[in-house]
C-alpha cells in the first residue's frame, strides 16, 4: 500500500511542477515524532515567495514532493522527501527537475501540566534543474530548527473528532544556488520564524498548511497518511 501511494503522489507531483510557474520544504511539527516503527506517507506543495542574498538578487522556488516519516525510536525520526521542483533567479526561470531532500526530527521535552511537546528538526532540500542559458544548475537549502507545539489531542484523534494543533518555533537557514560551471553563484544564511496548524482529520490523516517569514517568506501546505 505504501509503494502505491508514492507511486500516485510521484505522479501527481510531476505534472503539477511542469505546471507551477516557481523551494523551502516546511519544518512540521517540531517535536511530534510517529514512534517506534510507525510511519507516515504524504505530499507537499511548497512556494517560497522571496528570499533576499547577502548581495544584489533573490530568488523564488516551488516544488511538489512526497515525503515520509519513519520513527527510529520514540523520540527520533527519519525524514525523507522526493519529488520535482523549480526556482528563479534574478528574474531568469529554470525548468522542472528533480528533488530530494532528507533529515531528523527529534523530541527532546514533554511538558504535560501545560501539554507541550518540545523538539527540533535538521533537513536539507536541493532542486536540479536546467537554466534558461542551457546548462545544469542546483538549489539547496539546509534547515536547523528548534521549536513546540501544542499536543492538544494527545497521539490520535479522538473517534468522530478532529484535532487542531498549533505549532511554531525558530529556523536556522543556509542556502545556495550553484551554476552549471561549479562555483557558488547565490548564497545565503539567516535566521527565521515558522508557524503553521495541522489538523488530524482522523487516526490515519492529516493536513496542515505552514508560513516561514523572517528569513524568507515561504507558504506550504501538506497531507499524510499514517501507517
Amino acid at each position: 500500500m505504501k509503494f502505491i501511494l508514492l507511486a500516485i503522489t510521484g505522479f501527481f507531483s510531476f505534472f503539477v511542477a511542469l505546471s507551477s510557474p516557481a523551494a523551502a520544504a516546511p519544518i512540521g511539527v517540531p517535536g511530534a515524532t510517529v514512534g517506534t516503527n510507525q510511519s507516515t506517507l504524504g505530499l507537499e506543495l511548497n512556494f517560497m515567495l522571496d528570499r533576499d542574498f547577502e548581495g544584489p538578487g533573490d530568488t523564488e522556488s516551488m516544488s511538489v514532493l512526497a515525503k515520509g516519516q519513519v520513527g527510529m525510536s520514540e523520540r527520533v525520526d527519519f525524514l525523507y522527501r522526493a519529488g520535482f521542483g523549480r526556482f528563479e533567479v534574478g528574474g531568469r526561470d529554470s525548468d522542472a527537475g528533480p528533488a530530494f531532500g532528507f533529515g531528523t526530527k527529534v523530541t527532546w521535552a514533554t511538558l504535560d501540566d501545560m501539554n507541550l511537546k518540545i523538539g527540533s528538526v535538521a533537513q536539507m532540500l536541493q532542486v536540479r534543474a536546467d537554466g534558461d542559458s542551457g546548462g545544469r544548475n542546483s538549489f539547496t537549502e539546509y534547515d536547523f530548527a528548534l521549536g513546540a507545539y501544542i499536543d492538544a489531542g494527545g497521539a490520535a484523534a479522538p473517534e468522530g473528532r478532529s484535532v487542531l494543533t498549533t505549532y511554531g518555533g525558530f529556523v536556522f537557514s543556509s542556502l545556495e544556488i550553484v551554476t552549471s560551471g561549479g562555483g557558488v553563484a547565490l548564497e545565503d544564511s539567516s535566521f527565521g520564524a515558522f508557524a503553521g496548524l495541522l489538523m488530524k482529520v482522523n487516526q490515519k490523516t492529516e493536513v496542515g498548511a505552514e508560513l516561514r517569514l523572517l528569513d524568507q517568506t515561504a507558504l506550504s501546505f501538506y497531507v499524510a497518511f499514517a501507517f
